[in-house]
């Protein structure tokens, strides 16, 4: 037998790795399970293009959209960069319609690989861009020109552009890692600012980070990083959680330092955590 791998069979489906990892789960693509990795017959996937219809990639991520496009600050975890890019991608066309700027922060993204994912979905970046309508920040080099105050001034000016351009306000995405902005500290410290402007103007968007393990303490900065969203998700190749951490005894001035008698709850599928 020949068999290939996830990613190889969403190439040739054409959709995205979590729909299939779906369908593999769920039987209605025949697949083996090799130690933790699913194998699909190339003769047995022929088979199946004949006649079976694909899932559109486009809801892969449509829950996690609407929730996106919420007021507030969110936190988007996933295991996998390909899945990040396609979740921004997803994200903002879909904010097109609502009468928002939109802004794409790069860290670890290079603006030019952005603005060629955004042409390859169909996003008009070049007109957008020069109405006014997209703007894409090199993150990364703000910061290290101008430190964690520079790089949130940089989201509040972009906030008050649109809104002198008549627009309603700011959709926004912006992907990290969990060693980003030279230390732990700087990162929380951007965030906890990110936060006061997300609560203070009309702003809507998702800080989204890659879930790497390998990294120092990446659980103690996953859970830091919680304290300072107002709700979360994580999405991996077989979970997808949504959930809401509540401050209702936390003042805002006490994040990101959240002494323990104070901790916030998370709020998971209705019940407190």
């Amino acid at each position: 037998m020949d068999f290939l791998t996830v990613h190889e069979v969403s190439q040739i489906l054409k959709a995205h790795t979590n729909t299939v990892y779906k369908m593999c789960r769920e039987g209605s693509l025949s697949a083996v399970k090799i130690g933790k990795e699913w194998r699909v017959d190339r003769k047995r996937l022929a088979k199946f293009m004949e006649g079976a219809a694909i899932p559109e990639k486009k809801d892969t991520f449509q829950g996690l959209v609407q929730l996106a496009l919420q007021h507030g600050h969110l936190l988007g975890i996933f295991s996998d960069e390909k899945d990040i890019i396609d979740f921004e991608l997803t994200y903002l066309m879909t904010a097109m319609k609502t009468g928002h700027k939109l802004i794409k922060a790069c860290w670890w993204q290079h603006p030019d690989d952005v603005r060629r994912h955004m042409a390859s979905v169909g996003m008009p970046v070049e007109q957008m861009e020069s109405q006014g309508a997209l703007l894409i920040l090199n993150m990364n080099d703000i910061f290290l020109a101008s430190g964690v105050q520079g790089a949130a001034n940089a989201w509040r000016q972009a906030v008050n552009d649109a809104l002198d351009q008549g627009y309603k306000g700011v959709v926004g995405a912006g992907s990290k890692h969990f060693d980003c902005c030279k230390s732990h500290h700087s990162l929380l410290s951007f965030e906890n600012a990110l936060s006061k402007i997300f609560r203070d103007l009309p702003l809507m968007g998702v800080c989204t980070y890659l879930l790497d393990m390998e990294v120092s303490g990446a659980f103690s900065r996953l859970v830091d990083l919680l304290l300072v969203h107002d709700s979360f998700f994580i999405q991996t190749e077989d979970t997808e959680i949504l959930a809401k951490v509540s401050y209702s005894n936390v003042h805002p001035s006490k994040r990101p330092l959240i002494p323990a008698h104070s901790m916030p709850f998370v709020e998971l599928n209705g019940r407190r955590m």
